[in-house]
């Protein structure tokens, strides 16, 4: 892994504990009507090929919302309903210098969310979600396959904190 990722990641997860830790987003900009919430399975519109990414984004904002524990995740009927799909994964060359070899590439994923209030058939919100990460090309699919879990992971951490703070 290269410094840039995880500088990044540390800075992720430590911002992320620290919000989780040190202030209670319960009943913040969750209205107090809502207490469950229904998340169905990720779309993948991306036509990137690897189906497992939309699993893996499901269960990581399943996990998350269950961790959290705001709000109870419910599999159908849910007060409020999370609508997410993956738009895009696409791929680029992060730094080469004239003479050089590729060595790292960048990798970014945009997901769009919408957050819907099924108990007053309304919308609360609807917003894209974009991450990025790098990964060495000498890592190969296996590579880039992590850091677009990585991605996915910071992604389900966003779109969690977006719902229970309003972010």
């Amino acid at each position: 892994m290269f410094l840039k990722q995880k500088i990044k990641i540390v800075v992720r997860s430590l911002t992320f504990l620290f919000l989780y830790g040190c202030y209670s987003f319960v009943g913040g900009n969750v209205p107090d009507y809502i207490k469950t919430i229904e998340i169905p399975s990720v779309v993948d519109q991306s036509s990137y090929g690897v189906p497992e990414f939309k699993d893996f984004l499901t269960n990581e904002l399943i996990k998350n919302f269950q961790n959290d524990g705001t709000l109870k995740v419910e599999e159908t009927r849910g007060d409020a309903q999370l609508t997410v799909k993956i738009m895009s994964i696409t791929e680029s060359v992060s730094q080469v210098n004239p003479g050089e070899l590729e060595k790292e590439r960048k990798i970014q994923v945009n997901c769009k969310v919408e957050y819907f209030d099924n108990v007053k058939k309304k919308m609360f919100w609807e917003k894209e979600f974009t991450n990025y990460s790098f990964y060495a090309v000498a890592d190969g699919i296996t590579g880039r396959n992590d850091a677009i879990q990585t991605i996915l992971k910071n992604s389900a951490e966003d779109i969690l904190l977006s719902v229970i703070s309003g972010w």
